[in-house]
């Protein structure tokens, strides 16, 4: 572990890799079976997957857990070091491409992205988890794959896992929701052990972003609808859900997404934009002091969300 990881304050990781050509099949493999052993793991958070541009062959891992010390002991779990071993194959001349393992950087892909929430059945994680590594392994196959972010529920009253799945163009993604493989993934889980809900979110959601916005980075808009979304899909969960479960899948599914995206359609995204409109659109005289203090306000932020929505479930 470098010295950068062993501070206290950090609990998560970047693994980046450099993958030699044709590789692509036997690391969509490895996604999987390596998020699924994190999602296992004592304090796991999320783990995302993100190729640097479309087709890439060099890819960051991000491991993130919910202290510094989960992390320590993934760091040097046996079954993380085996998975990465398994990398060699992959890399050019069997070697192992890890480039490096390092803190993240603060970091959204500007990629169109599905949204899937699963409430997993008491006791059937494990099944749920296995199911998840063949859908994993599926997608990371499909033509423009940009990686996916899974995150394990923030309380274990609300079992709900998130994936954030995405891909490079909205057609791509349609290719992937609309295809046999999928539908034949989700023709195999017990409708007993899971169900779920997803919504679209586009990229840059440039729409929800007036004019003058319009020269703001496609990850700056991404994180702003990120900061004013999260919160209403968790007061959805603790509130809403429960009145609507007595109500059809799709139903029930279209409400919440109807009053999600009024919400952040509307108000939400707009007061963010009056907020955040110095960062969006820094000026050139300040631009580097400008760009830490918002992504320092913005990780601020999400910090006091995630503080904030875990004390619903408590």
């Amino acid at each position: 572990m470098t010295a950068e990881l062993a501070r206290a304050a950090v609990s998560a990781v970047a693994t980046r890799v450099a993958l030699r050509e044709g590789a692509e099949a036997p690391f969509a493999d490895w996604q999987a079976a390596f998020a699924r052993h994190a999602s296992s793991f004592e304090g796991f958070l999320s783990i995302e997957f993100i190729p640097a541009y479309a087709r890439a062959t060099r890819w960051q891992v991000i491991q993130r857990f919910r202290t510094h010390a989960a992390l320590e002991g993934w760091m040097g779990d046996a079954g993380r070091v085996a998975l990465l071993a398994g990398l060699a194959p992959m890399g050019e001349d069997g070697d192992v491409p890890i480039v490096e393992e390092a803190a993240p950087d603060f970091h959204a892909a500007a990629a169109v992205t599905e949204v899937i929430t699963t409430t997993v059945a008491p006791g059937r994680e494990a099944e749920f988890l296995g199911w998840s590594e063949a859908m994993q392994a599926a997608q990371a196959r499909f033509p423009g794959y940009m990686g996916t972010l899974v995150q394990a529920p923030l309380s274990s009253e609300i079992p709900c896992w998130t994936a954030l799945v995405r891909f490079d163009t909205p057609a791509a993604l349609d290719g992937w929701m609309n295809s046999p493989e999928r539908g034949a993934l989700l023709g195999r889980a017990d409708p007993a052990m899971s169900h779920w809900h997803s919504r679209r979110l586009a990229a840059g959601f440039g729409e929800w972003f007036s004019p003058q916005a319009g020269g703001a980075p496609a990850w700056k808009q991404t994180a702003l609808v990120l900061m004013v979304l999260f919160p209403v899909v968790m007061l959805e969960i603790r509130f809403l859900a429960p009145h609507l479960a007595g109500l059809p899948v799709a139903v029930a599914t279209f409400v919440g997404n109807a009053i999600s995206v009024a919400l952040v359609s509307w108000p939400l995204v707009g007061l963010a934009r009056a907020g955040m409109g110095w960062w969006l659109r820094p000026t050139e005289g300040h631009r580097a002091r400008i760009e830490a203090l918002g992504a320092a306000a913005v990780l601020t932020i999400y910090a006091g969300e995630l503080g904030l929505m875990s004390l619903l479930f408590l």
